[in-house]
Formats: structure tokens, sequence, C-alpha cells
């Protein structure tokens, strides 16, 4: 996920691309967009296993750091404030009503930017350098 347009905010997009190239998987689904909320129930629904890739702000860490975090609906409080709409959080619930299959396992891979705002579709040298840890990470994931 991400904005191929705002620097670090285009990592997860970056990540994609790659595994893309790299899982040769028959079993994996990569996909890559910038959507959230709502519009990301179409995309995981009926899967298994879902991670998600993308950039985080964060007072903890620096700015490369790699985040593992696991998500559980039913144990997560939604934000009431979300700055696309809907927050992933309500949307899963809101799936989770309605009665659609969802991935019994999410997971979020985040790396901590630096830099959203500026107009760049490249990402900060600090945040580049943490893309390839991310790829194994995950590949891992998807092996194990």
């Amino acid at each position: 996920m991400g904005n191929p347009f705002r620097c670090d905010d285009t990592v997860g997009l970056k990540i994609a691309e790659i595994l893309k190239e790299k899982c040769n998987d028959k079993n994996v689904v990569v996909k890559s967009g910038s959507i959230d909320g709502l519009a990301m129930l179409d995309e995981i629904i009926g899967f298994d296993k879902v991670i998600l890739i993308d950039s985080i702000e964060s007072e903890n860490g620096n700015p490369g750091d790699i985040f593992k975090i696991k998500i559980d609906p039913t144990e997560t409080k939604p934000s009431l404030v979300a700055s696309h709409g809907v927050d992933f959080i309500s949307a899963l619930k809101i799936g989770i009503q309605f009665g659609y299959k969802m991935p019994a396992q999410i997971f979020v891979y985040a790396v901590k930017i630096k830099d959203n705002t500026t107009f760049n579709e490249d990402c900060t040298d600090v945040v580049s350098a943490s893309i390839p840890e991310v790829i194994q990470r995950v590949l891992g994931e998807i092996e194990g």
C-alpha cells in the first residue's frame, strides 16, 4: 500500500513490485495499490492469510525501522478518525458483520518513514535501505 508520489509512502508499493518478481508460489497473490478502508475488503476477502506492507509514522524507533504488527479485528478497537475515511480495523469489523470470509491471519509489515510530504517517486536512502530486509522477512513468512 502507499502513495507512489509521496517519497517514503511509496515503500510498500516498491516492495510489492519486487515480491511479484521474486515470489514463485502459485498460492500467493501479490497486489499493490493506493487504497485503504472499505476498498481493502474487496482485496482480502476469501484469503486465508494476508500480509500488508505499508509505511508508518511513529514516535518509536528510527526511519527505516521495520515493525511487524498482527491485526486481530476482534481485539482491536477501531479509530474514530481515519485520514482517508473508514479505517482498516473498522472495515474488517464490517466485513465480519456482513459474514464475509475474512482472513484468519493478517499481518502488517510497516517501515517507519522519514518523509511522506515531498513530491517524489523515490524513498529516502534510509527507508530504501530497509527494503531488502522487508522482502526477506515476507518471503520467509510465505515459505514458513
